[in-house]
């Protein structure tokens, strides 16, 4: 009778007990580690994902083997080895980690096909730049798993979730802190960092700034980013202005990135909803539910003052 016999894996290694088969995520630069077959220039980087592959058993070497080894996905047809006492309890921090679900910071630099962003609400360490990074990992496809309504969401894409906002620094000038009021909470943000309008409003950019002191300075009332469904999606225009005596409202949308081909195509889609929900452009002479304001920009051309006052004019009936 003839047996087999089988190579037995390492013990679980460090205090996430890793074993073989496992994804794992490397969070040290270092080179010069050993790997089979062997390579000159060895090289793993933090960030650096792979799997633990086993530990290869030879005729050369047919005792319990005694390194763990991973073949990352940066660099397939190596392995890399890793020795026991990296995972040491007395070690600080264990080279590698699980990687069955990351996070954001863990992230940062890596891509993947696809990837699902899990939010729950409250999520108080959340910001706009975090949130960005976790929505551009993916190159195929991303799926948000979020607690309440997805609506909840839009507040980070304004100055007042942005962490970098709200960083002091006179490392060219000194600060200027300001005092900002959003939902009865007081914060402080940098007077160069933000875009707060005449009307007490915190807009995205420079350009919807002059746009909004130059209604509030024609006397025009409106409406910052107010909530629109538009073919079944709510939508939020940049602003809104409503004539209650002409029961006429407008729609104003400034394109500042017309040059980037994303932002192009979802200006296309945006436009195509407007129409479709009868707002039309005003050189159609509107629609029966609104009227289509646009301003624009292309990379080099800069703000249109002429097109702004147009529009304004155009609002007042001059």
């Amino acid at each position: 009778m003839h047996l087999c016999s089988f190579s037995r894996p390492a013990l679980p290694a460090g205090p996430e007990g890793i074993i073989y088969g496992d994804k794992v995520i490397n969070i040290t630069n270092k080179s010069g580690r050993k790997t089979y077959p062997e390579k000159e220039k060895s090289y793993v980087a933090n960030g650096d994902i792979g799997i633990i592959t086993g530990h290869r058993k030879t005729q050369k070497k047919p005792w319990k083997p005694y390194e763990i080894e991973v073949e990352l996905a940066s660099q397939p047809g190596f392995t890399y080895k890793y020795l026991p006492w990296e995972f040491d309890a007395q070690e600080s921090t264990p080279p590698l980690e699980l990687a069955y679900a990351l996070t954001v910071h863990k992230t940062q630099g890596s891509e993947f096909g696809k990837t699902f962003v899990i939010i729950p609400n409250p999520c108080r360490n959340l910001t706009r730049e975090m949130l960005y990074t976790a929505l551009t990992r993916q190159k195929d496809k991303v799926v948000i798993l979020h607690q309440g309504d997805f609506k909840d969401l839009m507040p980070y894409s304004k100055e007042t979730a942005s962490e970098i906002s709200r960083r002091m620094t006179n490392l060219f000038s000194s600060s200027v802190p300001v005092e900002i009021k959003v939902r009865n909470k007081s914060m402080y943000l940098d007077e160069k960092q933000i875009y707060l309008t005449e009307n007490g409003d915190l807009v995205r950019s420079k350009s919807e700034w002059i746009i909004a002191d130059k209604l509030k300075a024609a006397g025009i009332n409106y409406q910052y980013e107010q909530p629109l469904t538009i073919d079944g999606i709510e939508r939020f225009p940049d602003f809104t202005i409503r004539d209650d005596d002409s029961n006429t409202i407008w729609y104003w949308e400034h394109n500042g990135m017309l040059s980037n081909d994303d932002y192009r195509e979802r200006w296309e889609r945006k436009k195509d909803a407007y129409r479709k929900t009868g707002i039309l452009p005003l050189g159609e002479g509107g629609g029966e539910n609104g009227t289509l304001l646009v301003t624009e920009e292309l990379e080099g051309s800069g703000l249109d003052l002429g097109a702004i006052m147009h529009n304004i004019n155009v609002i007042l009936g001059n």
